[in-house]
Protein backbone atom coordinates (compact mmCIF):
# COMPACT_ATOMS: atom_id res chain seq x y z
CA UNK A 1 0.00 0.00 0.00
CA UNK A 2 1.02 3.63 -0.03
CA UNK A 3 1.89 6.14 -2.68
CA UNK A 4 3.96 5.69 -5.81
CA UNK A 5 6.98 7.97 -6.19
CA UNK A 6 8.81 9.00 -9.33
CA UNK A 7 12.33 10.39 -9.55
CA UNK A 8 14.01 11.87 -12.64
CA UNK A 9 17.72 11.50 -13.33
CA UNK A 10 17.92 13.58 -16.48
CA UNK A 11 17.37 12.67 -20.12
CA UNK A 12 14.76 9.87 -20.04
CA UNK A 13 15.87 8.01 -16.91
CA UNK A 14 13.41 7.50 -14.05
CA UNK A 15 13.24 5.54 -10.81
CA UNK A 16 9.78 4.53 -9.63
CA UNK A 17 9.06 3.09 -6.21
CA UNK A 18 5.73 1.32 -6.05
CA UNK A 19 4.41 -1.13 -3.44
CA UNK A 20 7.85 -2.11 -2.19
CA UNK A 21 9.30 -2.47 -5.67
CA UNK A 22 12.02 -0.33 -7.24
CA UNK A 23 11.68 -0.06 -11.00
CA UNK A 24 14.00 1.82 -13.35
CA UNK A 25 12.88 3.13 -16.72
CA UNK A 26 16.11 3.65 -18.69
CA UNK A 27 19.45 3.88 -16.91
CA UNK A 28 21.47 6.67 -18.51
CA UNK A 29 23.43 7.73 -15.44
CA UNK A 30 26.89 7.84 -17.08
CA UNK A 31 26.42 11.22 -18.71
CA UNK A 32 28.76 12.74 -21.22
CA UNK A 33 31.51 15.32 -20.65
CA UNK A 34 30.12 18.64 -19.46
CA UNK A 35 26.67 17.33 -18.57
CA UNK A 36 25.40 18.24 -15.12
CA UNK A 37 25.65 15.37 -12.61
CA UNK A 38 22.40 13.74 -11.55
CA UNK A 39 23.40 12.62 -8.07
CA UNK A 40 24.13 8.95 -8.65
CA UNK A 41 26.18 6.64 -10.87
CA UNK A 42 25.24 3.12 -11.98
CA UNK A 43 27.71 1.52 -9.56
CA UNK A 44 26.06 3.43 -6.69
CA UNK A 45 22.59 2.05 -7.42
CA UNK A 46 21.84 -0.52 -4.73
CA UNK A 47 18.10 -0.99 -5.27
CA UNK A 48 16.60 -2.27 -8.51
CA UNK A 49 14.07 -5.03 -8.94
CA UNK A 50 13.44 -4.51 -12.64
CA UNK A 51 14.83 -2.28 -15.38
CA UNK A 52 12.78 -1.32 -18.43
CA UNK A 53 14.87 -0.03 -21.35
CA UNK A 54 13.06 1.89 -24.07
CA UNK A 55 15.65 1.17 -26.78
CA UNK A 56 19.33 0.36 -27.25
CA UNK A 57 20.89 3.79 -27.84
CA UNK A 58 23.50 4.91 -25.32
CA UNK A 59 21.36 7.66 -23.79
CA UNK A 60 18.82 5.05 -22.68
CA UNK A 61 20.62 1.71 -22.26
CA UNK A 62 23.97 2.83 -20.80
CA UNK A 63 24.32 1.72 -17.19
CA UNK A 64 21.81 -1.12 -17.34
CA UNK A 65 24.63 -3.68 -17.46
CA UNK A 66 26.28 -2.27 -14.33
CA UNK A 67 23.02 -1.98 -12.38
CA UNK A 68 21.86 -5.45 -13.39
CA UNK A 69 25.08 -7.18 -12.39
CA UNK A 70 25.30 -5.16 -9.17
CA UNK A 71 21.73 -5.68 -7.98
CA UNK A 72 20.51 -8.82 -9.73
CA UNK A 73 17.69 -6.86 -11.39
CA UNK A 74 15.86 -8.27 -14.38
CA UNK A 75 16.25 -6.12 -17.50
CA UNK A 76 13.33 -5.83 -19.92
CA UNK A 77 14.06 -4.51 -23.40
CA UNK A 78 14.07 -5.18 -27.11
CA UNK A 79 16.23 -7.85 -28.71
CA UNK A 80 19.03 -5.41 -29.58
CA UNK A 81 19.12 -4.37 -25.93
CA UNK A 82 19.25 -8.03 -24.94
CA UNK A 83 22.11 -8.68 -27.37
CA UNK A 84 24.17 -5.81 -26.00
CA UNK A 85 23.57 -6.83 -22.40
CA UNK A 86 24.57 -10.45 -23.02
CA UNK A 87 27.73 -9.24 -24.75
CA UNK A 88 28.58 -7.16 -21.70
CA UNK A 89 28.29 -9.82 -19.05
CA UNK A 90 24.66 -9.74 -17.92
CA UNK A 91 23.47 -13.31 -17.28
CA UNK A 92 20.85 -14.61 -19.68
CA UNK A 93 18.43 -15.35 -16.84
CA UNK A 94 18.37 -11.65 -15.92
CA UNK A 95 17.29 -10.53 -19.40
CA UNK A 96 13.69 -10.52 -20.59
CA UNK A 97 13.53 -9.71 -24.32
CA UNK A 98 10.24 -8.19 -25.50
CA UNK A 99 8.87 -6.63 -28.68
CA UNK A 100 5.44 -5.34 -27.65
CA UNK A 101 2.30 -7.12 -26.52
CA UNK A 102 3.80 -8.59 -23.36
CA UNK A 103 2.68 -8.01 -19.76
CA UNK A 104 5.49 -8.19 -17.20
CA UNK A 105 4.53 -9.20 -13.65
CA UNK A 106 6.47 -7.17 -11.09
CA UNK A 107 4.74 -8.65 -8.02
CA UNK A 108 2.25 -7.25 -5.49
CA UNK A 109 -0.36 -6.40 -8.15
CA UNK A 110 2.17 -4.31 -10.10
CA UNK A 111 2.58 -5.03 -13.79
CA UNK A 112 4.09 -3.34 -16.82
CA UNK A 113 2.51 -3.69 -20.24
CA UNK A 114 4.79 -3.37 -23.26
CA UNK A 115 3.80 -1.72 -26.54
CA UNK A 116 5.71 -1.11 -29.78
CA UNK A 117 6.42 2.49 -30.69
CA UNK A 118 8.64 4.50 -33.04
CA UNK A 119 11.86 6.41 -32.44
CA UNK A 120 12.43 10.11 -32.97
CA UNK A 121 13.60 10.86 -36.53
CA UNK A 122 17.26 11.58 -35.80
CA UNK A 123 18.01 11.91 -39.50
CA UNK A 124 15.41 14.60 -40.25
CA UNK A 125 15.48 18.37 -39.75
CA UNK A 126 14.65 19.39 -36.17
CA UNK A 127 14.69 22.39 -33.85
CA UNK A 128 15.64 22.86 -30.20
CA UNK A 129 12.77 25.34 -29.85
CA UNK A 130 9.63 23.26 -29.30
CA UNK A 131 7.50 26.04 -30.78
CA UNK A 132 9.30 26.15 -34.14
CA UNK A 133 7.56 24.18 -36.91
CA UNK A 134 9.44 21.63 -39.00
CA UNK A 135 8.02 20.40 -42.28
CA UNK A 136 9.14 18.20 -45.15
CA UNK A 137 11.38 15.10 -45.11
CA UNK A 138 8.46 12.89 -46.16
CA UNK A 139 8.80 9.70 -48.18
CA UNK A 140 12.53 9.20 -47.57
CA UNK A 141 13.70 5.61 -48.10
CA UNK A 142 15.03 3.71 -45.11
CA UNK A 143 18.51 3.37 -46.62
CA UNK A 144 18.86 7.16 -46.84
CA UNK A 145 17.44 7.63 -43.34
CA UNK A 146 19.89 5.13 -41.91
CA UNK A 147 22.89 6.66 -43.67
CA UNK A 148 22.00 10.13 -42.36
CA UNK A 149 21.48 8.81 -38.85
CA UNK A 150 24.82 7.02 -38.80
CA UNK A 151 26.49 10.22 -40.04
CA UNK A 152 24.87 12.09 -37.15
CA UNK A 153 26.36 9.65 -34.66
CA UNK A 154 29.79 10.09 -36.22
CA UNK A 155 29.50 13.88 -36.06
CA UNK A 156 28.29 13.88 -32.44
CA UNK A 157 30.94 11.43 -31.28
CA UNK A 158 33.68 13.56 -32.86
CA UNK A 159 32.41 16.92 -31.58
CA UNK A 160 35.24 17.31 -29.05
CA UNK A 161 38.20 15.17 -27.93
CA UNK A 162 36.45 14.52 -24.59
CA UNK A 163 33.31 13.30 -26.33
CA UNK A 164 35.38 11.13 -28.67
CA UNK A 165 36.99 9.44 -25.66
CA UNK A 166 33.59 9.04 -24.00
CA UNK A 167 32.12 7.51 -27.17
CA UNK A 168 35.00 5.05 -27.47
CA UNK A 169 34.27 3.87 -23.93
CA UNK A 170 30.48 3.56 -24.21
CA UNK A 171 30.07 2.39 -27.82
CA UNK A 172 30.83 -1.30 -27.06
CA UNK A 173 28.11 -1.34 -24.36
CA UNK A 174 25.26 0.15 -26.39
CA UNK A 175 24.08 0.21 -29.99
CA UNK A 176 23.77 2.81 -32.72
CA UNK A 177 20.63 0.94 -33.81
CA UNK A 178 17.65 1.49 -31.53
CA UNK A 179 16.36 -2.07 -32.02
CA UNK A 180 12.73 -0.96 -31.99
CA UNK A 181 11.33 1.68 -29.66
CA UNK A 182 9.12 0.46 -26.81
CA UNK A 183 6.72 2.26 -24.52
CA UNK A 184 5.77 0.94 -21.09
CA UNK A 185 2.52 1.25 -19.15
CA UNK A 186 3.05 0.72 -15.42
CA UNK A 187 -0.17 -0.39 -13.73
CA UNK A 188 -0.85 -0.87 -10.02
CA UNK A 189 -3.80 -0.43 -7.65
CA UNK A 190 -2.49 3.13 -7.13
CA UNK A 191 -2.92 4.04 -10.81
CA UNK A 192 -0.99 3.95 -14.08
CA UNK A 193 2.03 5.70 -15.63
CA UNK A 194 2.94 5.63 -19.33
CA UNK A 195 6.61 6.00 -20.24
CA UNK A 196 7.15 7.20 -23.82
CA UNK A 197 10.84 8.10 -23.85
CA UNK A 198 11.34 8.93 -27.51
CA UNK A 199 9.28 11.44 -29.47
CA UNK A 200 7.04 9.22 -31.55
CA UNK A 201 3.96 7.02 -31.55
CA UNK A 202 1.73 4.70 -33.51
CA UNK A 203 -1.61 6.48 -33.35
CA UNK A 204 -3.66 3.28 -33.24
CA UNK A 205 -1.75 2.05 -30.19
CA UNK A 206 -1.81 5.36 -28.34
CA UNK A 207 -5.58 5.66 -28.75
CA UNK A 208 -6.03 2.40 -26.83
CA UNK A 209 -4.21 3.68 -23.73
CA UNK A 210 -5.62 5.64 -20.80
CA UNK A 211 -2.86 6.41 -18.26
CA UNK A 212 -3.21 8.58 -15.16
CA UNK A 213 0.29 9.96 -15.77
CA UNK A 214 2.07 10.37 -19.12
CA UNK A 215 5.87 10.72 -19.23
CA UNK A 216 6.62 12.14 -22.67
CA UNK A 217 9.87 12.89 -24.49
CA UNK A 218 10.20 16.43 -25.83
CA UNK A 219 13.13 16.39 -28.22
CA UNK A 220 14.09 16.06 -31.86
CA UNK A 221 11.85 15.57 -34.90
CA UNK A 222 8.69 13.73 -33.87
CA UNK A 223 7.74 10.46 -35.54
CA UNK A 224 4.05 10.02 -36.32
CA UNK A 225 3.20 6.56 -37.65
CA UNK A 226 6.63 6.25 -39.25
CA UNK A 227 6.86 9.64 -40.96
CA UNK A 228 8.22 12.99 -39.71
CA UNK A 229 5.53 15.06 -38.01
CA UNK A 230 4.54 18.14 -39.99
CA UNK A 231 4.48 20.91 -37.40
CA UNK A 232 6.16 21.90 -34.16
CA UNK A 233 7.41 19.68 -31.37
CA UNK A 234 4.96 21.45 -29.07
CA UNK A 235 2.04 20.56 -31.33
CA UNK A 236 3.14 16.95 -31.42
CA UNK A 237 3.44 16.63 -27.64
CA UNK A 238 0.04 18.22 -27.11
CA UNK A 239 -1.44 15.79 -29.66
CA UNK A 240 -0.20 12.95 -27.46
CA UNK A 241 -1.83 14.50 -24.40
CA UNK A 242 -5.10 15.06 -26.24
CA UNK A 243 -5.18 11.38 -27.21
CA UNK A 244 -4.11 9.97 -23.82
CA UNK A 245 -6.06 12.39 -21.60
CA UNK A 246 -3.83 11.91 -18.51
CA UNK A 247 -4.29 13.84 -15.30
CA UNK A 248 -0.55 14.57 -15.07
CA UNK A 249 2.16 15.09 -17.70
CA UNK A 250 5.93 14.85 -17.15
CA UNK A 251 8.38 16.01 -19.82
CA UNK A 252 11.70 14.23 -20.38
CA UNK A 253 14.70 14.11 -22.74
CA UNK A 254 14.72 17.90 -22.94
CA UNK A 255 17.64 18.75 -20.65
CA UNK A 256 21.29 19.36 -21.60
CA UNK A 257 22.14 15.67 -21.35
CA UNK A 258 24.94 15.76 -23.95
CA UNK A 259 26.75 19.08 -24.38
CA UNK A 260 27.39 20.71 -26.81
CA UNK A 261 23.79 19.81 -27.69
CA UNK A 262 21.64 22.49 -26.04
CA UNK A 263 18.55 21.80 -23.96
CA UNK A 264 15.18 21.96 -25.68
CA UNK A 265 13.12 25.07 -25.02
CA UNK A 266 9.97 23.43 -23.66
CA UNK A 267 8.16 26.65 -22.78
CA UNK A 268 6.12 26.70 -26.02
CA UNK A 269 5.06 23.11 -25.36
CA UNK A 270 4.10 23.93 -21.78
CA UNK A 271 2.16 26.99 -22.90
CA UNK A 272 0.29 25.11 -25.62
CA UNK A 273 -0.45 22.31 -23.19
CA UNK A 274 -2.12 24.82 -20.90
CA UNK A 275 -4.12 26.30 -23.74
CA UNK A 276 -5.40 23.11 -25.33
CA UNK A 277 -5.15 20.28 -22.78
CA UNK A 278 -6.60 22.07 -19.78
CA UNK A 279 -7.33 18.94 -17.74
CA UNK A 280 -3.66 17.89 -17.64
CA UNK A 281 -1.27 19.22 -15.00
CA UNK A 282 2.37 19.58 -16.05
CA UNK A 283 4.71 18.31 -13.33
CA UNK A 284 8.20 19.82 -13.52
CA UNK A 285 10.75 17.48 -11.93
CA UNK A 286 14.25 18.31 -10.69
CA UNK A 287 17.14 15.83 -10.78
CA UNK A 288 17.21 13.14 -8.08
CA UNK A 289 14.17 14.51 -6.25
CA UNK A 290 11.46 11.92 -5.58
CA UNK A 291 7.86 13.10 -5.90
CA UNK A 292 4.71 11.27 -4.84
CA UNK A 293 2.70 10.88 -8.02
CA UNK A 294 0.01 8.25 -7.39
CA UNK A 295 -1.93 7.01 -4.40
Amino acid sequence: MGSTSIEWFGCATFRVKVRGRTLWFDTFLERGPGAAPVGITPSEVDQADMIFVSHAHFDHLLGADTIATGTGATVVGNYETARMLRGNGVPREQILPVSGGETVDCGDDVRVRVFPSVHTHLWASANFDSGAPCIGDLGVAYQERRAKQQALFEMLYAATPDIAAYAKAVDPRTSRDDGGQLIYLLESPDGSILFSQSTGYWSGILRALDPDVAVLAVTGRPNLDGEPFQGSLAEFVVSEVEILKPETVVFCHHDAWMPPLPPVNVEPAAQLLGERATNATLLDLSYATPVSILG
